[in-house]
């Protein structure tokens, strides 16, 4: 084919942009070939066949290899139009800023080359007098917080997270992309932030036995006291629970934690502070009022509503303490203070003796670490060091030493003092100062120093790991270290100025129902949703009942649940109500919904404590048992020198159990528990945990045994298929002894767990089950889901 005859190349100042991007597209895909070099003596030369050098054969097509490569790259490259638009997904953002300093530094040159190209933006004129933007965005900021507060690190967190109204605060619930596997992943290799500034500080200042007078009536008695040896030093924080006037165990409000002030020789007055649950804050500080009021008459013990006045954030993961030696730095490393007159040099050694320290865990249970430290803008932005199995020796025994000998006076800090935290407020260096600052640097990218006139900022680090006496529901089952770690308490004003260090440093942002998802990850039940009988968890499940309802009322009738035929009763919440209540009447329909939109504390309570547990469960009869809670009980009120007001009533007492399932299945929250009565019944669903080998090795006859599952599964279903005549056969309601409130699949165990409760009677019922049949596997129940046709077997487990 001639020159003449070939089609002439378009015109590329009359295409479209449509146009424009396929023959971008086309050419990006294409495959440049090398010139040929030719030779006239090779052409006549004979071909002589042999064995290929593969060095040789490689250098020889080397730049087919590269146009390949090029191609390939050119190719993906092509098909996103902006540098910007290749991003990962968590680094992409709807109104993106065109700064090439915030792209990552192998984009950086592509996206300058594509701002050269592309012409600069028209500036629309405006007209008229222009405000102010600043107070313009302070006044929309302040008119936004009017029923719902914002944390110092809203702004960070509307940006990427969902974001809800609950407990008086707009917090960040979880991130936009799909997160649950990657957090379980970030957890066991770096580390992970939440924000918990929400968690409000009640303090009570007075005389120590004047205070003790006050918390003892309203906290657990199955718990080591607020006056116990252990917490006096103030170098240890404490976890209890919160309960009504002399209402113990019953009438639960909600766990909180505490910690003393290090005594000092000029104080005659003790201070405790109280970290508190917002859902339940205003609660709280009713039932130590009214205790002030009855025990103390003269108000001898003040009480400071701090809510507010800290900045909180909670550390878990492996990565953890690698993080906070990278960001936390002493001020008596710079050369600027005077280490001798420093209160808290001995704290400051020993903090950076913990460089080497793996897990928080190792640590003294609750230890505190008092310290006042640099602003980490100064030396933004760190990154932590790589780790490495080998320690040196000497640091190794002085690790060792620390963890055996830990010191009792090294708690102190001045965040203690209001008037230091007010100094600290309004001598926080801006931004802008800062960056001047680093521009009369002759050296770009110059590290601030510390100097004398910088502020010095007070900080508490708090070891999270409650120990095991010190708080309920956790089991040798329960994996408590998704939940260890470390807090930090700061001043307020101070959460952006270290917020950024973390997440610069590596660390992955949680939310609300992220930090759920890891109480569920470690088998402990999450507060509020898992506290049954607490008024916080009954707003809780309320919200998420109607939720549930609307979403179902909004299908058409013929695409919804049926929930009647299924035979159940209330499918979007679980009737702990219905277990305990022999004597109320049978309310009909389907959904109870309470005229007053008040709701009151709940009849049943949770049994917390093994002790507790041990000694209903193994009385021989109920009465005895209800003669062994309340003669129980009665001791525990007389060692603190109380007198209970409220019976206890063996009825309305709940267990909190942990379920997994025996193979398949995942449970979902509302899930019913039932007892397996009958013997043939119990045969047949655990008839695949007796019968399987554990050392099956061999292909072939594990898909056999597989398949014959499989068959037998189809055959039980096809049994279960019903006609239009017959109704679905389920347990009995009176087999029913609790409910699932938090339910999944785990990845930790790698099948479906369950949290919930049991009535004590319905255990009662299953060991007498286990015990007059004989069972080989103990503590076996059926669960059942509101959507199923068919129960899963499980085992159970208590959580004391």
């Amino acid at each position: 084919m001639s020159t003449r005859d070939k089609r002439p190349a378009p015109d590329q100042s009359n295409l479209t942009g449509r146009q424009k991007r396929r023959a971008k597209n086309s050419n990006a895909r294409k495959i440049g070939t090398p010139v040929e070099f030719t030779n006239a003596l090779a052409k006549n030369t004979p071909r002589v066949t042999g064995a290929i050098r593969v060095d040789e054969f490689t250098a020889a097509r080397i730049q087919e290899i590269n146009a390949m490569q090029t191609a390939i790259k050119n190719a993906g490259s092509a098909l996103n139009t902006l540098t910007f638009q290749a991003l990962p997904r968590d680094m992409r953002r709807r109104a993106a800023s065109h700064k090439l300093t915030r792209l990552p530094a192998h984009l950086r040159a592509k996206a300058a080359r594509e701002m050269e190209n592309s012409p600069p933006a028209k500036r629309k004129t405006r007209r008229g007098k222009r405000q102010n933007k600043d107070d313009v965005v302070s006044r929309e900021y302040l008119r936004r917080q009017k029923e719902n507060k914002w944390l110092e690190t809203h702004i960070y967190h509307t940006k990427r997270m969902h974001m809800n109204n609950i407990w008086g605060y707009r917090l960040a619930a979880r991130p936009n992309v799909k997160s649950a596997r990657s957090f379980y992943r970030a957890f066991q290799h770096t580390s992970i932030i939440h924000d918990a500034s929400y968690i409000g500080c009640l303090e009570l200042v007075g005389k120590q036995d004047d205070i003790l007078h006050v918390v003892n009536p309203v906290t657990d008695l199955t718990l080591p006291s607020l006056g116990s040896e252990r917490f006096m030093k103030g170098n240890r924080i404490g976890y209890t629970h919160i309960y009504e006037y002399l209402s113990c165990p019953g009438k639960p409000i909600c766990p909180i934690t505490f910690l003393w002030k290090p005594k000092q020789l000029k104080d005659e007055n003790q201070t405790l502070w109280l970290w508190i649950h917002p859902s339940a804050f205003d609660q709280v500080y009713q039932q130590i009022k009214i205790a002030s009021e009855k025990v103390n008459k003269d108000n001898a013990v003040v009480m400071n509503d701090l809510r507010d006045e800290f900045v909180r954030f909670d550390f878990s993961g492996a990565g953890t303490t690698a993080l906070l030696q990278a960001i936390v730095k002493p001020i008596e490393e710079s050369d600027h203070v005077d280490k001798d007159t420093s209160s808290t040099f001995k704290s400051s050694k020993i903090w950076r003796d913990l460089y080497h320290l793996r897990s928080a865990s190792s640590l003294p249970p609750g230890s505190i670490l008092g310290l006042s430290v640099q602003d980490p803008r100064l030396a933004f932005a760190q990154k932590v060091p790589k780790r490495t199995n080998s320690i040196p020796t000497e640091a190794n025994l002085r690790l060792t030493e620390l963890l055996t000998h830990w010191p009792e006076d090294i708690a102190y800090s001045d965040i203690w003092d209001k008037n230091v935290r007010k100094t600290v407020l309004e001598r926080l260096p801006s931004e802008y100062s800062l960056a001047e600052r680093r521009q009369a640097n002759l050296l770009p990218g110059t590290k601030l120093e510390f100097k004398p006139d910088d502020v010095e900022i007070p900080i508490l680090l708090v070891q999270r790991s409650p120990g095991k006496n010190n708080k309920r529901g956790q089991q040798d089952t329960c994996k408590t270290e998704l939940l260890e770690g470390w807090t930090l308490i700061l001043p307020k004003g101070c959460a952006m100025a270290f917020w950024k260090s973390f997440i610069f440093a590596g660390a992955r942002v949680a939310g609300y129902e992220d930090l759920r998802a890891l109480s569920f990850e470690s088998g402990s039940p999450s507060y509020p949703y898992d506290y049954l009988g607490s008024l916080a968890c009954e707003n809780v499940r309320d919200m998420a009942k109607h939720e549930a309802k609307n979403a179902w009322l909004r299908r058409p009738p013929a695409k919804r649940l049926n929930y009647s035929k299924l035979g159940v009763d209330r499918p979007f919440d679980a009737a702990f109500d219905s277990l305990i209540s022999t004597t109320r009447a049978a309310e009909e329909g389907m959904d109870i919904d309470h005229k007053d939109g008040n709701k009151s504390t709940p009849e049943f309570y949770i049994l917390h404590g093994h002790k507790t547990i041990i000694s209903v469960l193994s009385a021989k009869t109920n009465d005895e048992a209800q003669i062994s809670l309340l003669s129980y009980f009665g001791d525990l009120y007389t060692k603190r020198g109380l007198k209970p007001t409220t019976s206890l009533k063996l009825d309305n007492a709940l267990v909190q159990v942990r379920l997994e399932l025996f193979d398949r299945g995942r449970p979902e929250a509302n899930a019913m528990i039932y007892l397996v009565t009958d013997s043939t019944e119990y045969d047949t669903q655990t008839a695949y945990i007796r019968n399987r080998e554990p050392g099956l090795k061999n292909k072939k006859k594990l898909l056999e045994n597989l398949k014959e599952d499989d068959a037998e599964e189809e055959e039980d279903t096809t049994n279960m298929a019903l006609d239009q005549n017959e109704k679905p056969k389920f347990p009995p309601s009176h087999d029913l002894i609790g409910y699932l409130t938090t339910a999944n699949f785990s990845f930790d165990a790698g099948r479906g767990i369950g949290l919930g409760a049991c009535t004590v009677l319905g255990l009662r019922r299953l060991q007498q089950l286990d015990a007059s049949q004989q069972r080989e596997i103990k503590m076996v129940v059926l669960v059942r889901n509101t959507k199923a046709l068919q129960c899963r077997p499980a085992k159970l487990q208590f959580l004391s």
